[in-house]
């Protein structure tokens, strides 16, 4: 694999529309949803972070900052063709470090129940029952940073 960028996102830049992209091609499509009106809105509120394979956006997340000083990490999208290189644990790790340098303590998640035990190996707990989302199995999920 080729050298890896970080970016941080602005909504309405190229980069961002790539990152939307990403998203729709990985955490939609594949269960048959595509973005309504409204449901990109937040995005302006919350930090993106992608990493880039030169001109090619390989993987990107959100971080929401809830009012708890909790930060929460949503929208964890990795091109379907670096899966297993470990793109997934490396935007985590970043978006981790980029959270401890700022102050926050704790991050949450709602994981899919399928990628549970990948967030189980960066050190994320089970909080609580499971629930339903987008018609997909979940759970909540914390780590102390």
């Amino acid at each position: 694999m080729g050298r890896l960028t970080p970016r941080w996102l602005t909504v309405g830049t190229p980069e961002y529309r790539a990152a939307v992209q990403l998203r729709r091609e990985v955490l939609r499509l594949p269960i048959q949803l595509d973005f309504a009106p409204g449901d990109l809105d937040q995005d302006a509120r919350e930090e993106m972070l992608s990493l880039w394979q030169g001109q090619l956006i390989v993987a990107a997340l959100h971080i929401a900052h809830l009012p708890s000083g909790v930060a929460k990490i949503r929208q964890v999208a990795v091109d379907s063709a670096f899966r297993g290189t470990g793109l997934g644990r490396e935007i985590m790790l970043l978006a981790e470090q980029h959270l401890r340098d700022n102050g926050t303590t704790k991050v949450e998640l709602n994981a899919r129940d399928v990628v549970m035990p990948f967030y189980d190996a960066l050190g994320y707990t089970v909080v609580g029952e499971g629930f339903t989302e987008v018609g997909i199995p979940h759970h909540k999920m914390t780590k102390q940073l």
